[in-house]
């Protein structure tokens, strides 16, 4: 993650290699650990020893997109490629490939200088903002034009989410595809509800996580709301 310049809660795509057209990649966040590892909803999409790709990425304004394409914005995307044809082993830094890319040109580099990661500063990261696990759904409105979902409004307002703030729906007992959509307020009791096209994500019973995202230039905690226990982290 240091290495490829990943902070702790960023958005990442995790892409499946060899996956089918509907079943090929993920939109998480990435954590430090001491291993490669999918959890929860992601567990479903990859198995062991199964080759996946890593991207993150960020948003230009017209500006520094017209300088970008001009090559006059010196930051490079960082890219660690590991080869699974080597024969020496998944994951290991020492024999990746490791690029530097600009808009007309690549370096190969092996330790990543100051001055590039204080210009990629410039740019924002889309980080983790909040988070809801253990949701159960309650109903389904398959027919509904709309693709949002409910939660009872007590429940956004601890998790700090607000009225059509787009997040992610996770099927944490199925998994397999995560879904943007926005989330509104069930005002006409305490049930989770999905509808329309999200309906193909969940069922009527199935637990589900949804998670909301920022552009920020700051790296922050996420808030983190445990539907099962009602438990706000941090406090």
């Amino acid at each position: 993650m240091k290495l490829g310049d990943i902070a702790p809660y960023e958005r990442v795509i995790v892409t499946k290699l060899g996956g089918d057209n509907w079943k090929n990649r993920m939109y998480t966040w990435a954590v430090p650990g001491n291993e490669v590892e999918a959890r929860g909803s992601i567990a479903h999409l990859l198995a062991e020893e199964d080759e996946c790709c890593i991207i993150s990425g960020t948003y230009l304004n017209q500006e520094q997109y017209d300088s970008y394409c001009l090559g006059k914005l010196p930051i490079p995307v960082i890219d660690i490629r590991f080869n699974p044809d080597s024969g020496t082993g998944y994951n290991d830094i020492s024999v990746a490939k490791k690029v530097l890319e600009y808009i007309s040109n690549k370096q190969q580099f092996e330790c990543i200088e100051k001055d590039i990661l204080e210009r990629r500063s410039q740019l924002p990261r889309i980080m983790l903002s909040n988070l809801i696990t253990g949701l159960e759904v309650s109903a389904i409105e398959r027919r509904c034009t709309e693709m949002n979902a409910e939660l009872p409004a007590d429940i956004m307002k601890r998790a700090g989410m607000v009225r059509n703030q787009t997040i992610f729906v996770y099927n944490a007992r199925r998994g397999g595809i995560s879904a943007p959509s926005y989330v509104v307020p069930n005002t006409r009791g305490k049930n989770v509800v999905i509808s329309g096209a999200l309906s193909r994500v969940a069922d009527v019973g199935d637990e589900i996580s949804e998670a909301a995202f920022i552009i920020t230039y700051v790296t922050k905690t996420p808030i983190i709301f445990d539907g099962k226990t009602g438990t706000r982290y941090p406090v």
